[in-house]
């Protein structure tokens, strides 16, 4: 049986750190979701490349939600050709769970680039928004939510309480040697190290 809400949390996770978990959690409490569906990118189509390979980046997502039920990782996008755009991920998320009302969880500065996105009209009319405030954003109000084109009637905003990391810092560290306490889960830093990855 399909749950019945569900928080779509997309992102090139690379690596998934806390600030991530803290998102994904706070989201779905924010939302009373069922369960959050983590789907790092395949093809990123708004960012330069990524630089951990599919593989690496799934495993690293398991590995830092390993052990917390409400939280899963999907291949969805990993498996499928050419640029990974959201409108396609929940089509197909739709298309396979027709019972649940799912959540789109963007934070505040991919909130502010949808009306780019592929199929930005279809996108932000037909499915659920949940925009997070997280440390190291500027906030996004309701108002300037519904001023982007987001509807109010299936729009929320969440702040969330989340350590300011970045992706960027993290591989910063990781080539220059420094360690990533209180930056990833032991799980992540773990296999940042066996698999030689951001050196």
């Amino acid at each position: 049986m399909s749950p019945a809400r569900v928080a779509v949390f997309g992102g090139t996770f690379d690596p998934f750190h806390l600030g991530h978990l803290a998102v994904a959690e706070q989201a779905r409490e924010g939302v009373l979701a069922d369960l959050v569906w983590v789907v790092p990118a395949g093809v990123p189509p708004h960012r330069g490349p990524v630089t951990a390979g599919a593989a690496d980046r799934l495993a690293m997502c398991r590995a830092a939600i390993e052990g917390r039920p409400r939280i899963a990782a999907l291949e969805l996008e990993l498996r499928r050709p050419g640029p990974s755009y959201t409108l396609d991920t929940m089509r197909d998320l739709g298309s396979g769970h027709p019972g649940t009302q799912l959540w789109v969880v963007l934070g505040a500065d991919a909130a502010r680039q949808t009306s780019g996105w592929h199929g930005a009209a279809e996108l932000l009319g037909n499915y659920h928004f949940v925009l997070v405030n997280r440390a190291g954003e500027a906030p996004i109000r309701h108002a300037e939510a519904i001023a982007l084109g987001f509807l109010p009637e299936l729009t929320r905003v969440v702040g969330i309480d989340s350590p300011d990391i970045s992706g960027t810092e993290i591989r910063r560290r990781v080539a220059a040697g420094e360690p990533l306490d209180g930056l990833v889960s032991p799980a992540v830093a773990a296999i940042i190290g066996e698999r030689g990855l951001y050196r």
